[in-house]
């Protein structure tokens, strides 16, 4: 009899507790197939990792459809020209070309190349695919002199590519 009434005053508890509650936040369904609100994060990166990348603090934009299709843009403050875009999907997503350079370790298929840029800027991207999802990580900055490295383990666009790789597999 006292786990009954422990029960139904944990219950009682509940109820109570939702009653202070906004009526969206009592009523939301845990697997609808409705379109969800605008995400503030990137299902895909952190925008820890994309300043680490972009060398200082981002504001992100996201659009994400499903956890299998979106993108995220990532602009660091203060220089609009230092941007991180990064585009997940089943197709239609950018890609390089057949003959770029293959890269290994990063999904499948991987390949790095050197987009169209814009005068005093530099632009990459890394495209694979893991699975079914497509991927594509353009990463844009002004062009500066003597930030090169020999070390591939300190390149920040492979880097971000094995940790959207890594959150799509």
């Amino acid at each position: 009899m006292t786990v009954a009434r422990l029960l139904l005053a944990l219950q009682f508890v509940g109820w109570v507790s939702l009653q202070g509650m906004p009526a969206h936040a009592q009523s939301a369904p845990q697997n609808s197939r409705e379109p969800s609100a605008p995400q503030s994060a990137c299902p895909w990166l952190t925008a820890g990792s994309a300043a680490r990348a972009l060398g200082g603090d981002v504001s992100v934009t996201v659009t994400v459809a499903s956890e299998d299709e979106g993108s995220c843009h990532f602009a660091r403050h203060g220089d609009s020209m230092d941007t991180l875009e990064i585009q997940v999907g089943a197709s239609g997503v950018s890609a390089c070309p057949a003959d770029s350079p293959k890269l290994v370790g990063i999904g499948n298929e991987a390949a790095r190349c050197r987009p169209s840029a814009a005068h005093g800027e530099m632009a990459e991207m890394i495209s694979g695919h893991v699975r079914n999802r497509y991927f594509s990580l353009t990463l844009r900055q002004r062009k500066r002199g003597g930030n090169s490295s020999d070390d591939p383990g300190s390149d920040p666009l492979e880097q971000v590519a094995e940790q959207v790789a890594g959150n799509l597999f």
